[in-house]
């Protein structure tokens, strides 16, 4: 996303973090429906609690080369889940009608996250332009 580094704080970062792992979630529900009727194929989603559960981790344990041992990855990459079972003969799990409720509750989050950030962004905008006078 790309927030300056002066204006983050904790509650800014977290918003930040959300809104990544918002949008992963997006591309792996993206995936799902473009392969609703793709043999063999497993859906994917996003595990929102492992990526709560890291970011309350120390970022000092951050993975900085794939080859390390016992340091977390950083990256939201990791956190996308596939489920193994199957609910149809083709060997296919996704169901086009709940992928498309999951979009539409992962499209809530987002905007809710992004008014969130667009009011704290206001409210700092609102401090500078009211000080000058």
């Amino acid at each position: 996303m790309g927030v300056p580094e002066v204006l983050k704080d904790v509650s800014t970062g977290i918003l930040e973090r959300g809104l990544s792992a918002a949008s992963l979630r997006h591309q792996a529900l993206a995936a799902n429906i473009a392969n609703v009727n793709t043999p063999g194929y497993k859906r994917a989603d996003i595990d929102f609690g492992r990526i709560l559960q890291d970011a309350r981790q120390p970022k000092g344990l951050s993975q900085t080369h794939p080859s390390h041992v016992g340091a977390r990855n950083s990256g939201l990459d990791s956190h996308v889940v596939r489920d193994t079972s199957s609910m149809r003969a083709d060997g296919n799990n996704v169901d086009i009608d709940v992928e498309m409720v999951r979009v539409a509750e992962n499209s809530l989050y987002y905007a809710a996250l992004v008014r969130q950030l667009s009011d704290r962004f206001s409210r700092m905008r609102f401090v500078i332009t009211e000080g000058r006078r």
